[in-house]
């Protein structure tokens, strides 16, 4: 197989750096978790769920902060979140992107409801993935259409942070909320 010269230089952006800078304090943060605050615990294994939730793997999110909210302060579940969901978008940021510079994938781009979602996108892209990132609408597209559309991963992780904690602490809420109900209705 032979590998585009382009792709091959683009393989060597600092993305990969990125990840490993990002990666690297999050596992020693969650050991020294373990060693020194195992109350703690349940808000590392959160951190690492999070990473493939808020991700292109399609696993039940929502259910975790709610329950990371019943355990956990709200507003600690959200950042928490919003961390891992910072290092999940730079992820599929940096996966898309190559993924769109293959010839076969990219030829996806020249079709027309793909061309027309791209212009749409590309009228206010930062906002869009802001709704799409804080509101229950379906995020998986806009996956796809950022990096399809060219957008920067500074802008496209920024938007998805900005809009997911408010509603991790929404949800975290909730679920402190429902902990506090059912500790007034049954005490054990």
């Amino acid at each position: 197989m032979v590998i585009n010269p382009v792709f091959q230089r683009r393989m060597m952006q600092p993305a990969p750096l990125l990840l490993a800078g990002i990666i690297a304090p999050a596992m020693i943060c969650t050991l020294i978790t373990r060693q020194y605050f195992p109350d703690w615990w349940q808000i590392s294994v959160f951190f690492w769920y999070s990473i493939p939730g808020n991700s292109f793997l399609w696993l039940p999110h929502e259910p975790a902060v709610i329950y990371a909210g019943a355990i956990y302060p709200p507003l600690l579940v959200a950042v928490v979140g919003g961390f891992a969901t910072m290092f999940a978008s730079t992820i599929d940021h940096a996966l898309f992107t190559r993924a769109f510079q293959i010839d076969r994938i990219a030829a996806v781009k020249k079709a027309w409801i793909m061309r027309t979602t791209t212009n749409l996108f590309n009228r206010a892209p930062w906002w869009t993935i802001v709704f799409f990132a804080l509101t229950p609408v379906p995020f998986y597209p806009i996956r796809l259409v950022a990096p399809m559309a060219n957008y920067p991963m500074f802008g496209y992780v920024s938007a998805i942070v900005v809009g997911r904690i408010p509603r991790y602490f929404l949800l975290a809420m909730g679920g402190a909320w429902a902990h506090q109900l059912t500790r007034s209705i049954w005490p054990w």
